[in-house]
């Protein structure tokens, strides 16, 4: 069984009732799978909203450098993975007033592609024992949703938070309808993702 998100994504001590989601997965799967999940850590608590949230001040920055630093040691590894997420932007204020340029995650990787549909698998076997499918997996993150898009998914599927950390929302996938996933790390970071068996 294959922690999805993976434990390294969550404080140390967690509370007694604290259920984590989980699927099966091959060994193959499951090696391939820890090798992404600290690039994906170590990305989604390195954003300027994430940061400051109790869980990466209490323990998960100091994973996330002590990664980096034996990647450094080793020349290349989660550092060098990281560092090819990172490209210039411009930055404007809401109102659109451009105020130069700067760095920034590059979310839009296929290391993010995969950690995505791993995620929308787990979580459609977790909640409706969903097997393996051949399937499109289209995410956008962040997107600005009305309430009436939880109201939905409470309504129609599943609604569940994980600790402090991680929170989710899903809708069964059907032969002719796609799920709907909404989930959120951190309080901060959101991916919507539509998945669609072909």
């Amino acid at each position: 069984m294959d922690h999805v998100p993976p434990r390294s994504m969550f404080p140390k001590t967690l509370a007694p009732d604290v259920e984590m989601v989980s699927a099966p997965a091959c060994t193959e799967c499951h090696d391939a799978n820890q090798r992404d999940d600290v690039v994906i850590r170590n990305v989604l608590i390195s954003t300027q909203d994430t940061e400051q949230h109790p869980a990466v001040i209490g323990g998960l920055a100091g994973k996330r450098d002590r990664s980096f630093i034996r990647s450094l040691q080793r020349s290349g590894g989660d550092f060098q993975q990281i560092l090819q997420t990172i490209k210039l932007v411009d930055v404007k204020t809401p109102a659109g007033i451009y105020l130069g340029q700067d760095w920034a995650f590059n979310f839009d990787t296929p290391v993010m592609n995969r950690f995505v549909e791993r995620l929308s698998r787990a979580l459609l076997w977790y909640e409706f024992r969903q097997p393996h499918f051949n399937g499109n997996f289209g995410w956008r993150m962040n997107v600005e949703m009305p309430t009436l898009v939880y109201e939905g998914m409470q309504r129609f599927g599943r609604l569940r938070k994980v600790d402090d950390v991680f929170a989710y929302g899903v809708t069964p996938l059907k032969d002719d309808a796609p799920s709907w996933t909404i989930t959120n790390f951190y309080g901060m970071i959101e991916f919507f993702i539509c998945t669609t068996k072909i």
